[in-house]
């Protein structure tokens, strides 16, 4: 008999990974996200890190040239490697993303973005060209983004692993295994 498939929810309920989202982002002050196995959030939760973000969201082209083709790529670094993944987003700012494996069975993944690595910039001509925004109003929504070095950002990917592997551990636990 074929094992089912397990969906991010027979881990935690939905309002258990909305918790580890706002965890997330008040330790780390990312903009934290719960996918499930095809990459969608699934939580309903929302926590922003900084104001180009929101930004970019109100604007579908934004989503389609930056977020979705971000985190589909990551999505797929993450399930490949088993590793988590620290990557720029086209819009510059920091990805951070942890696969979420029981066993061999990929079942989703958690990470935040929306900082700047190690001095980086906004990428404000590509934001410009999908949003519509002028690269003065992008420079704007940037004022008092947070930057973090490459420590913090390994730092951030290794909690992340960490209450992975802790909500993995409970689940098999309760499953016998």
């Amino acid at each position: 008999m074929e094992t089912p498939l397990l969906k991010m929810m027979d881990l935690l309920p939905k309002e258990a990974w909305a918790k580890l989202e706002q965890d997330i982002h008040e330790k780390f002050g990312v903009n934290a996200h719960a996918y499930d196995a095809t990459g969608s959030p699934f939580t309903g939760h929302v926590t922003w890190g900084n104001r180009l973000c929101p930004a970019l969201r109100e604007h579908k082209g934004a989503v389609s040239a930056i977020c979705a083709p971000t985190n589909q790529a990551l999505g797929m670094q993450v399930r490949q490697t088993r590793q988590s993944a620290v990557e720029d987003c086209d819009a510059g700012l920091m990805v951070i993303c942890a696969p979420v494996f029981v066993g061999d069975q990929f079942v989703g993944m958690v990470g935040g973005c929306g900082g700047l690595r190690d001095g980086a910039e906004p990428e404000s001509f590509l934001v410009e060209k999908s949003t519509g925004l002028t690269e003065d109003a992008v420079a704007e929504l940037c004022v008092g983004m947070r930057p973090y070095t490459e420590d913090e950002a390994q730092a951030i990917a290794r909690f992340v692993e960490g209450r992975v592997a802790e909500i993995v551990k409970d689940y098999e636990a309760r499953q016998g295994k």
